[in-house]
């Protein structure tokens, strides 16, 4: 499972550049991904058919106890065979599709980002790793939609999706948070009916799971987005709005069945709004002329019956269950591919203008008329099986399933009337006036939809197979009990198969008579008129005039008033948590001895602070400033920190830098601040007040214990395990490197943003008096070269001793800084960048590269990411956290010269 998922996951990064080199040829090599996948999952099916299961496992957070795991049962199988192996088919078709689009490489990558999202969804078995998949199938949908952004439509519907999918996610991960603590477990395979049925939690949970699940399948009211989401280019409609985002919301419902379906609320809920889905769906497809639109209604429909057949939690209802899911996958896949071919062929979808073609799309025609067979229901498809076992399901629930049924047989009759209209209308009967002659398409196009309708007749003729080694397994993993599986295409003449009758005759009907129908469904103005999307685009304006009233209470542009009010606010909640703290035993922190030095260090910051409050001229405003901080470093210095001190120093001086050239390079402009003494003695109250609140809460928090001994155990580690003295530098680099990668990772992308909105025209001519150097006195530039040497060599020496004595990458890394902006002061940017010989961005990139390959060495010697390995020759200890430390050196050097040499630029 982790080799396929990653292995798909790795063709998401490659796929643009694949996709500029290799064209459109690059989907047959990226299709081997989801192949694999596939392949895999059909190995897997002996032992999942057997009863068993395969799990594997990496820890993720191990101290909330969250970890990647994965399972494969029924269920699962059965999805991941859905997602691997119509993405492999879809992969095919996208190339052929979009063949001559600019953006086919971005394309391949947000399908196949999707593709993992969606494998990891089904797979996942930790009920919070399953809630980030799902969100990301959220997102890369978002970005399948909106692929084609140029066009106002699309860029709509891709966000009216986020919006519902992402909402429901947010109902959701409460509806999971709630579960995990009921149930006291967060595996969907530890969870027990018996502990979360009986849970006072259980209404809750229930809401808003089911909350997120119908948002996520498009449950009436919120089936809008899906038929908009037609506003994609046809591989995501085929893939995402027939076979998987869109049944991610009815495999959690399905998942979760076993230890929720077992009281009367959610059965009824599932089946009254399923029903009352898939009527409205059936009756919209009814009225739609686009093919896209007519399928994405019907799938509307199907998802609706789905859910209903969950919550019927009967024998034939589950088993129905499964056997549709597949059923339709199949046949949906097959016939949007298709109308995708007709569009790519003809130029339109327009019912209006199509007919007759079969003579010009044989094999195109083909496989529309083997799936709207077993779309419509009729013997010896797949979906024939599917639609007597649903009203078998049905039957057995009694009065509300036999009013059910009437609700099913008319949606199924209506399917049935769908299935016509793309296959009988399209490509039989007279020609139509085509926008350009048809012509067939290439294999990619033709050969997806041939497999899939093939796929839908042989499990129905060979329905034994299918039984055997998918339907029992997953039908098993749906159940709350074992359930006898037995397939079959003819049982006799039951209900189920009156039922059957009625529909297609039903079906064929209202095909014959469908414009007729279609009258007198517009004649219902007043229903129609009452439009999911109108409603949509209401609430969202009503939303953003409600949002805009409270900005224009709170957004009154003055800076003051907005400090002002955080500071208030902020010490009050303050001061809250501290009395609450203190009404639960929490104390003050005993009082250490008085050093001299720290209370010159407090004096210097507060009077530096002070005076940066009553500073007027800039560069008077940043020199109090500087002070301010270099009284925090001798504080940090005087109570035994020095590896913080020298940190504090470095970013004290270079802030310093920067400011003064920001400052410096802004307008003069008239300084403004309260006249008003009393408004000056409410802001020196605020002020006052915010700062004693802030410090009352920062003593009560280290006057308390934490849990465990981490601090000893870090001293008691840091030389054995970590081969170093400096505790500070041996937790940085080795016990907790992987915080320091993302917080390198964080500075790179800062300074590179940073220096790209600094970026000017490489070409514009520089003007003003700083076009060379800052400054032009000949006796202070020759004393910078060597004072910038001295500082190079001092910060090797910080980066090489910082594992025994304070020092460090980090440390080094600033002091380097320093060495590079003397020398671009003393004589610009130009002979610095010179001198530096590599662009600085390029070393914050070799920096990252370094400090993540030390991880990989851990990984080669079967340990955890950023594990340390060691060599000692000659005795020395060598190992590579030093490697990570260099990386962290380069990374800061170049990131912060780069974006400061930027500056310097700009200025020019």
């Amino acid at each position: 499972m982790l080799n396929a998922l990653g292995l798909i996951g790795l063709t998401t990064l490659l796929a643009p550049w694949l996709g500029r080199v290799l064209d459109a040829r690059a989907g047959w090599l990226l299709a081997l991904a989801p192949l694999y996948g596939f392949v895999w999952l059909l190995g897997q099916m002996p032992v999942i058919a057997g009863g068993g299961a395969v799990v594997e496992s990496i820890a993720w957070i191990p101290a909330l106890d969250v970890a990647l795991s994965f399972r494969l049962d029924g269920l699962s199988l059965l999805f991941g065979l859905l997602v691997t192996g119509i993405g492999t088919l879809i992969v095919l078709y996208a190339g052929s599709y979009l063949s001559d689009h600019h953006h086919l490489g971005r394309f391949y990558a947000f399908l196949l980002g999707f593709m993992a999202a969606m494998l990891g969804l089904v797979l996942a078995d930790d009920l919070i790793a399953m809630f980030v998949f799902w969100e990301l199938t959220s997102i890369s949908s978002y970005l399948l939609i909106s692929f084609q952004h140029e066009r106002a439509a699309s860029r709509r519907a891709a966000l009216q999706a986020l919006l519902i999918t992402g909402g429901g996610g947010l109902a959701l991960l409460a509806g999971l948070i709630l579960l995990g603590m009921a149930g006291d477990a967060w595996q969907f395979s530890a969870l027990s009916a018996a502990a979360i049925e009986g849970h006072a939690l259980y209404p809750a949970i229930m809401i808003l799971v089911l909350l997120g699940c119908f948002t996520k399948s498009a449950q009436l009211p919120f089936h809008l987005w899906l038929s908009n989401a037609m506003e994609a280019p046809t591989p995501v409609s085929a893939y995402l709005h027939s076979a998987t985002m869109v049944k991610a919301g009815v495999y959690l419902m399905a998942r979760l069945n076993p230890v929720m379906g077992g009281e009367d609320g959610w059965g009824s809920i599932l089946v009254v709004v399923g029903a009352a889905t898939a009527l409205v769906g059936a009756v919209l497809a009814l009225r739609q002329t686009d093919l896209k639109r007519i399928l994405a209604y019907t799938t509307v429909t199907v998802l609706g019956q789905l859910t209903m057949l969950i919550g019927t939690n009967t024998t034939y209802g589950l088993q129905a269950f499964v056997i549709y899911l597949l059923a339709h996958s199949l046949y949906k896949g097959a016939l949007f591919m298709a109308v995708g071919a007709v569009d790519h062929a003809t130029g339109t979808r327009e019912l209006v203008r199509l007919g007759g073609l079969i003579r010009f799309m044989p094999l195109t025609g083909a496989a529309v008329a083997l799936a709207a067979f077993s779309n419509a229901g009729l013997p010896p498809f797949f979906g024939f099986i599917a639609k007597e076992f649903k009203y078998a399901g049905l039957i057995e629930l009694g009065p509300l399933g036999w009013a059910t049924t009437g609700v099913m047989i008319v949606t199924n009759a209506l399917l049935l009337t769908a299935a016509g209209l793309v296959f009988i209308r399209t490509f039989l009967g007279r020609q139509g006036a085509y926008p350009r002659t048809p012509h067939e398409v290439s294999l990619p196009m033709w050969l997806g939809p041939m497999l899939l309708a093939i796929g839908g007749f042989l499990l129905g003729a060979f329905n034994n197979v299918a039984e055997v080694w998918l339907v029992d397994s997953a039908v098993q993993a749906v159940a709350r009990g074992a359930i006898p599986v037995n397939l079959y295409l003819w049982g006799g003449i039951t209900p189920a198969v009156v039922a059957s009758m009625i529909t297609v005759s039903l079906g064929a009907f209202v095909y014959l008579k469908r414009q007729a129908v279609r009258h007198w469904l517009a004649r219902w103005r007043r229903v129609w008129q009452v439009s999911g999307d109108l409603l949509w685009d209401r609430l969202l304006k009503r939303i953003f005039i409600i949002a805009g009233q409270v900005a224009d209470r709170f957004q009154h542009g003055s800076l003051r008033q907005h400090v002002a009010l955080l500071a208030v606010v902020g010490a009050v909640f303050a001061l809250l948590g501290t009395a609450l703290a203190s009404s639960h035993g929490a104390r003050l922190p005993t009082a250490s001895p008085l050093s001299w030095a720290a209370v010159a260090g407090c004096a210097l910051a507060v009077l530096g602070a002070a005076g940066a409050a009553m500073m007027r001229e800039r560069i008077a405003l940043v020199t109090s400033l500087g002070a301010s901080g270099l009284g925090v470093g001798l504080f940090f210095l005087a109570v035994g920190a020095p590896d913080v001190a020298i940190t504090q120093i470095m970013v004290e001086t270079l802030t310093v830098i920067f400011l003064a050239m920001v400052l410096n390079g802004l307008p003069v402009v008239q300084v403004t601040g309260a006249r008003n003494s009393r408004r000056r003695r409410v802001h020196l109250a605020v002020s006052i007040g915010f700062g004693l609140a802030l410090t009352l809460t920062i003593l009560i928090a280290i006057g308390q214990p934490l849990p465990g001994d981490l601090a000893a155990w870090y001293l008691a580690n840091s030389l054995p395990g970590g081969h170093g003295a400096n505790v500070v530098n041996v937790i940085l680099v080795d016990f907790r490197a992987f915080d320091t990668l993302g917080e390198i990772l964080v500075v790179a992308l800062a300074g590179l943003a940073a220096a790209l909105l600094l970026h000017r025209d490489d070409n514009a001519p520089a003007q003003g008096k700083l076009a060379h150097a800052e400054f032009g006195s000949v006796l202070l530039r020759q004393g910078l070269r060597p004072l910038a040497g001295l500082l190079l060599l001092i910060s090797l020496v910080l980066l090489w001793r910082g594992h025994n004595l304070p020092g460090g990458g980090f440390i080094g890394g600033l002091v380097a800084v320093c060495a590079a902006v003397l020398i671009a002061l003393g004589y610009g940017v130009a002979q610095a960048r010179r001198m530096l010989r590599v662009p600085p961005s390029m070393v914050a990139g070799v920096g990252l590269a370094l400090a993540a390959g030390a991880g990989l060495f851990g990984l080669a010697d079967a340990r955890p990411f950023l594990g340390s390995a060691w060599l000692f020759p000659g005795g020395l200890p060598l190992g590579t956290p030093l490697m990570f430390d260099v990386g962290v050196f380069l990374t800061v050097f170049g990131a912060v010269s780069h974006m400061l040499f930027r500056l310097m630029e700009k200025e020019v």
